[in-house]
């Protein structure tokens, strides 16, 4: 049996392969930062402020916030601000049931 010869034709990349292989590589490139764009927009999508998310309870002075999402809790202590007539309320505060405005 005559041994084989090596194919000289698969060795050297014809014009046809040197762009198809351009083509594919565009394309896998493209594909990449597609996926990219998708996992940062299915990050942001799970991180973000969702409705019903936090619940609060209030008892007396102090407030829990309850994040549903990281099963995490946050007790906040509330202070009594005392504002007195002469005196004009910080903006952002609402008047009390005495003052009038």
């Amino acid at each position: 049996m005559p041994p084989k010869e090596p194919r000289i034709e698969s060795q050297i990349p014809t014009p046809d392969t040197v762009t198809s292989l351009k083509r594919v590589e565009r394309f896998l490139r493209l594909l990449t930062w597609q996926m990219f764009f998708l996992l940062a927009l299915l990050l942001y999508l799970a991180v973000r402020p969702q409705a019903g998310r936090y619940q609060f309870t209030v008892a007396g002075e102090d407030v829990v916030v309850f994040d549903t999402a990281s099963s995490r809790a946050l007790a906040v202590k509330l202070q009594k601000q005392v504002v007195s007539p002469g005196e004009k309320a910080e903006p952002g505060t609402s008047p009390t049931a005495g003052e009038s405005k």
